[in-house]
Parts: structure tokens; sequence; C-alpha cells
């Protein structure tokens, strides 16, 4: 049986985002009451080893969102991730040989931390992308966790490496009312209503080494992070779990009932727990055909007609058709972006 976590699984450590969350509304004398109504956590929980479910976690982030007087806390969270929110993770983090490896470890073991993120990276002759989707119910709350995820990501990097990282980012949603908050923490190179959320960077910035790189010290925090992630009881959210389901078999082949037996339940079990993360199988489909997509034709450099045949749509008007509806755009606006991107 798969290590997946449905909605009401205790599978967040309260110890990290949580604890942070409260410390910052304590900060500004705002009701830690009225943050905590309805999420069925308590103040006297917060304690080692205490978990609560991805529904918990996103009453708090809706509770929060509300009473936050400004846009900007998801950002503020995501300057703190390393210092105080990545847990066992910090240890790795600190002790990484350079961005590569920084990379790797954040992805290896990014589920006991950012338990929200599925994340890839692609490579072209001259860019790094690292392309980022939600778990475990998060695209409820995109914008915040998309900007908790990038400012952290950002943070870290300046934190090790002591200057900017110089990135584009694409964004998967319109310009934000906070676009001063984007400017600020992410830089000016900014692209938003794109497919995915996506970092893209020169790939020579990847073997630039850190001032605090140690071998030894990597070594030994990578085996406590391992251990820590084999003895878990959760490893991926079930929407994540399905996007990758599907790619492993070309989406177009894998049907509802495929997926359920494979994760051991009924196909109406199935669909009560993604309702339950308000999202549906056919929805996941359609992500994870998009994903396929667009690695074929952005690093791949395929054709809409060869991308339609590897997808198993009829012909490739149909696929460009499916592409409009997943992104509002046809798959030529996106290929066009990213040769730019790498150029």
């Amino acid at each position: 049986m798969l290590a997946v976590a449905y909605a009401s699984d205790k599978c967040i450590d309260s110890q990290l985002l949580v604890s942070n969350l409260i410390s910052l509304f304590e900060q500004r004398r705002l009701s830690l009451t009225e943050l905590l109504s309805g999420t069925g956590i308590f103040i006297e929980d917060l304690k080692a080893q205490h978990k609560i479910s991805p529904l918990q976690l996103l009453k708090l982030i809706a509770n929060a969102q509300k009473l936050w007087p400004g846009e900007d806390l998801a950002f503020l969270l995501g300057q703190q991730w390393l210092p105080n929110q990545s847990g066992l993770m910090t240890n790795g983090l600190l002790c990484c040989r350079d961005l590569s490896q920084l990379e790797s470890h954040w992805q290896k073991y990014h589920w006991l931390s950012q338990p929200w993120l599925q994340g890839w990276r692609w490579q072209t002759e001259t860019k790094q992308h690292l392309l980022f989707t939600l778990d475990i119910g998060a695209h409820t709350h995109q914008r915040f966790f998309i900007e908790l995820t990038l400012s952290s990501l950002v943070s870290s990097y300046k934190h090790l490496k002591h200057q900017a990282l110089h990135a584009e980012f694409a964004l998967p949603y319109p310009a934000p009312s906070n676009i001063d908050q984007y400017h600020k923490y992410l830089g000016n190179m900014l692209k938003f209503q794109q497919p995915i959320c996506t970092i893209s960077y020169e790939k020579n910035l990847q073997k630039q080494s850190f001032e605090m790189a140690n071998s030894h010290g990597y070594k030994l925090a990578d085996r406590q992070a391992s251990s820590q992630l084999q003895d878990a009881e959760y490893k991926i959210g079930i929407p994540a779990a399905i996007r990758s389901m599907i790619r492993q078999t070309k989406g177009q082949h894998a049907s509802l009932p495929d997926i359920a037996e494979k994760l051991t339940i009924s196909p109406a079990t199935l669909k009560r727990r993604l309702k339950e993360y308000n999202t549906s199988f056919q929805q996941l489909q359609d992500e994870a055909n998009l994903h396929q997509a667009l690695y074929l034709l952005a690093i791949d450099g395929e054709s809409n007609t060869a991308v339609a045949e590897q997808l198993q749509f009829a012909d490739s008007n149909n696929f460009r058709r499916s592409f409009k509806r997943w992104t509002g755009q046809l798959p030529g606006y996106f290929t066009d972006w990213l040769s730019k991107v790498n150029s």
C-alpha cells in the first residue's frame, strides 16, 4: 500500500509552518483565537510529534489570510523557512555544495517540511527550470502556497550564496494586487498567466560553490533526513500520487478504476477522497497530460502532431483545443515564451 495522505490524515508537522504562523500573529498581537477558529488546533497541542491534517492546514491558512493586515504573509513566512520551518532539512541545506545539490535535497525531502509541493527539474542547453505544482489540496490557496514556496527557495539561496538568485518566474495566475511584494522578494523578471509555476535561470549557476559547503556534514544530514522520511507514515498526497501514476501510464490510458485499484480502494471511495481535496480525477488527468505536453514541447522540441500522438489524442487539432482548455492559451504561446527564456 502506498503511503498516500488523504485530507483528514495527520501528516503535517505542526512545529514548522503552523508554529511560525502563530508566532507571527503573536508578534503582531493579532487574535490567536480567531486564527485557530474551526481548525481543531489548540496552542497546547503545538509540541514535538504533533501533526495536523491537510484539512486543518487549509482552514488555518484561510483564517490567516482573512485576518492578516496586508498581502505579505506568505512572503514573510518564506523568509523564515530555512532557519525555522525546514526542520531536519536545515542541516543538509546549510551544508549543500551548490545550487544543484540544494535543488536535489529540496526535491528529495520536501515532504518533511513542504508537503504541499510536487516538483520537477528540466534542463535545456543553457537554462535550468524548476517546476512546481501543489499537493494535498493546496490549490485552493494557490497564490499563498506559491508565494511561500518561491520566497523560501529564493531566501535560502541568498542565505547560502550571499547574493540574489537571478531567475525568471512564471506564475499560473493573473498579476496580483500585491505585485510590489513580488518585486521585493522575487525580483522583476515575472511572467503571469503561465501554464505552470516555473523558476528558470542560467544553468551555470548550478555549480557555483556555497561558502558553507561541508561534504561530511551533508552526508550526515542526508542520512538523518532519509531515515526520517523512511519512517514517515505518509510520503505523498493523493493528488500528487495520482498525477504521477497517470504520467507513468501516459495519461489517456489511466482510468479512474485503474488508479483506484492501485490505491486498493473502490472508485467511489476515490471520488470521495478527491472531493475532500476539492479536485476530481479529470482535473488531475488534465494536469498530468499538460505536464507531459509541456515537457515534449519545451524540452524535446516535439511538434503539436507528435505530442498529440504520444498523448493519444485523435489529432493535433484535438490536442490544441485541449491545451487551450487546460491553460487558456494555445501551445504556441507557451513555446514562444520558453524560447525567449532559453535565449
